[in-house]
């Protein structure tokens, strides 16, 4: 009896995730927080090798800038375009899979309501993933999962470092 089954003819994985990411950096005042929904596409050549990419964005992650003269709010947001590779550990006879894998990053810190001390900004770096994921049909189309990233992007003038966890439903086809 084998642990490890022969590879499916599902090669495509379609994934919606929601999470929460938070920034990570050496001062807490500079931290932000912020909710973050995305969708990903993989395809798989071999079974144990998956290509991804997706799109994820973090939503308002910025506090209120306040002053003499009142509030604002900066209505930002994140938007992080992820390409890379997954490692795929398919386990209890595919019906469960852990991944660890990474890849290139471009990131767009966009900001509507531009103040003096925020504005938008972009750049390319990197990221690192993990996961666990979980059949919950007999074909092995539809999957439960949660999935940590880290990602580290230096655009202009910036160091963005964000630990982002989301959990998953994902087809397969």
């Amino acid at each position: 009896m084998t642990l490890l089954p022969a590879q499916s003819l599902q090669r495509n994985r379609l994934s919606v995730s929601g999470g929460w990411g938070e920034q990570i950096s050496f001062y807490s005042y500079e931290r932000q927080s912020a909710p973050v929904l995305g969708v990903s596409y993989a395809f798989r050549p071999l079974r144990w090798f998956e290509l991804e990419t997706g799109l994820f964005a973090g939503l308002q992650p910025a506090q209120d800038q306040c002053g003499a003269h009142g509030c604002f709010d900066p209505d930002d947001r994140y938007f992080w375009l992820p390409f890379g590779v997954r490692f795929v550990a398919p386990i209890a006879w595919g019906r469960v899979e852990l991944s660890a894998g990474g890849g290139g990053l471009y990131e767009n810190y966009s900001v509507s309501n531009a103040n003096i001390n925020v504005h938008s900004r972009s750049g390319w770096g990197g990221y690192f993933v993990g996961g666990a994921a979980v059949a919950i049909d007999r074909r092995h189309r539809f999957w439960l999962g949660a999935t940590p990233r880290f990602l580290l992007v230096n655009p202009r003038y910036a160091r963005d470092r964000w630990f982002v966890i989301t959990g998953d439903v994902s087809f397969r086809f």
